[in-house]
């Protein structure tokens, strides 16, 4: 007995012991698990709260965002409503005043109809007080009925009136050259000048620029002998000419003296001359340069550059040339002035005047307008 009471205690403390080891294990297992998933949702509510939080400052600053596009809203409308008020405040001022101009424009209306009606009596009246015998006139420039010369400048300078005009029209198409303004209005000129010409009246026609050209554009020699032609005549009429200068554009420089040298060939005189230019040559015929007072003899091959004084000399000289060999003869000129060669209306004024001529310059277009 004492053996089996050893035994049992022994086998009542073992199983006390595995009871208490299952009772420690069961325990703690359980217990560290719970303790983990508190951590976890302890970090997932932190995040949650944290994403709340930003949430919640986006909405705040959306809201703010809100606000402030409703105030700006509010502040275009207000603008709008004001710029609609002053367009509408605006709107009627300006038909007030174009009310108002209109007024004042059937008034000016009116006064220029007064006016016109006033100028054609007046014109009506002066038309009954002149002479039939100034049907021939054009602003005071009277073309004889028998043996006149025409002379047409149809140098480079020709193109245009403006020196930088003229170097860019050079440069430009042959077409621009040929409708050039004022080389219209020079042909336009010269061939008023011929259409004043009775038929069967005696003429010649040139034009001139570094050469001499007759009627038909074919060059001429000065020094030859040069006779009448007669207006009317075959390839001598308003036709042929028109049809010799439509091609034409001007080119060259400008050698004046020739033309004088041509009319003094012409037999018998001319009884008038007509030169249509733009100002003082460039070219001194077949008088060297360098005899000429304030010119200077050019550089074998260099292009001469002449000044204001050698140009002036070099008209001169070809004026010398008129009144030795034309003394008598009335020279008229129509002159298209050239900027910068304001000397060159005194110059041709002073030919025309001492001649028995006229000077005329007149405005762009003449003169058909």
């Amino acid at each position: 007995m004492p053996g089996f009471g050893l035994s049992f205690l022994d086998v009542l403390c073992c199983g006390l012991g595995s009871a208490v080891l299952l009772l420690l294990i069961v325990k703690h297992g359980p217990t560290d698990a719970a303790a983990e998933d508190r951590a976890y949702l302890a970090t997932q509510t932190s995040s949650v709260q944290e994403r709340i939080a930003a949430a919640e400052q986006r909405r705040d600053g959306l809201r703010q965002q809100l606000l402030a596009s409703r105030q700006a809203l509010a502040a275009r409308g207000a603008s709008l409503d004001a710029a609609t008020e002053r367009q509408r405040t605006g709107t009627a001022r300006q038909a007030e005043l174009l009310a108002s101009l209109q007024a004042e424009r059937d008034r000016l209306q009116a006064s220029a109809d007064a006016l016109r009606a006033l100028q054609a009596e007046a014109a009506a009246e002066e038309r009954e007080e002149t002479p039939r015998s100034h049907a021939g006139q054009l602003t005071g420039l009277a073309i004889e009925d028998d043996r006149v010369a025409i002379f047409l400048d149809a140098s480079a300078s020709m193109l245009h009136r403006s020196l930088v005009e003229i170097i860019r029209l050079r440069a430009s198409k042959s077409s621009l050259q040929r409708n050039a303004e004022k080389w219209r209005t020079a042909k336009q000129a010269a061939l008023w000048a011929f259409d004043q010409l009775s038929e069967r009246s005696r003429f010649q026609f040139f034009t001139y620029a570094e050469g001499l050209r007759d009627l038909q554009g074919a060059p001429t020699d000065a020094a030859g002998g040069l006779s009448w032609r007669t207006k009317g005549a075959k390839g001598a009429d308003s036709q042929a000419l028109r049809a010799t200068l439509a091609p034409m554009r001007p080119a060259g420089a400008t050698d004046l003296k020739q033309i004088f040298a041509a009319a003094a060939k012409l037999a018998p005189k001319p009884k008038q001359m007509l030169i249509v230019t733009d100002g003082f040559p460039t070219l001194p015929g077949n008088t060297r340069l360098g005899r000429l007072r304030g010119c200077k003899t050019p550089k074998r091959g260099a292009t001469a550059i002449l000044s204001p004084s050698c140009r002036l000399s070099v008209f001169l000289d070809a004026v010398a040339v008129a009144n030795k060999r034309l003394a008598g003869v009335p020279m008229d000129v129509i002159l298209l002035p050239l900027e910068g060669d304001a000397n060159a209306v005194r110059g041709y004024w002073l030919l025309a005047a001492l001649s028995g001529g006229r000077l005329l310059a007149p405005a762009h277009g003449w003169p058909y307008g």
